[in-house]
C-alpha cells in the first residue's frame, strides 16, 4: 500500500509470499524463503529481498552469481559458508557476507538448530 504522500510503501507481513524450495541449487532438504518485498517493487536494482530459513542438515548448493551480487546477514543460528569452493567460514548471528559478481558460494546448516539469513541480491 502506498501512503498518501507516496514517499514510502508499506508491505504487511500477511502480504509477504512464503515459498519452499526442495534441493535448492542442488543442495539438501527444503529451504523456506519469505519474500519481504516483491521483486516488482525493488526498482530494477534487485531481484530478491527475503529471509531464508535453513533447517538442520539442509543447504543451498554451490552456484555462481552473474551480473549480480548477494549479501547475507545472519539473523539466527550458525551456518557454514563456502566461498568459490576455495574457503569455508562459519558465520554466526550478526555476521554479514558479500558474494561479489561472478563469484560462487554455497551455505549449509550443520548445527542442531535452524538458521535464518536476510538475503539481498543486487543487480550489478
Amino acid at each position: 500500500r502506498m501512503s498518501e504522500e507516496h514517499l514510502y510503501m508499506l508491505f504487511k507481513k500477511q502480504d509477504q509470499v512464503v515459498s519452499y524450495k526442495e534441493n535448492m541449487r542442488g543442495g539438501q532438504g527444503t529451504i523456506m524463503l519469505n519474500e519481504l518485498m516483491p521483486k516488482e517493487l525493488l526498482n530494477g536494482k534487485s531481484r530478491l529481498f527475503s529471509t531464508i530459513t535453513i533447517e538442520p542438515g539442509c543447504s543451498i548448493g554451490f552456484h555462481t552469481h552473474e551480473k549480480e551480487c548477494e549479501i547475507f546477514y545472519v539473523i539466527e543460528g550458525t551456518l557454514i559458508y563456502n566461498e568459490n569452493n576455495d574457503n569455508e567460514y562459519t558465520i554466526n548471528v550478526g555476521d554479514s557476507v558479500l558474494n561479489e559478481n561472478m563469484s560462487g558460494h554455497s551455505v549449509r546448516n550443520e548445527s542442531n538448530c535452524k538458521a535464518v539469513i536476510l538475503a539481498l541480491i543486487l543487480l550489478a
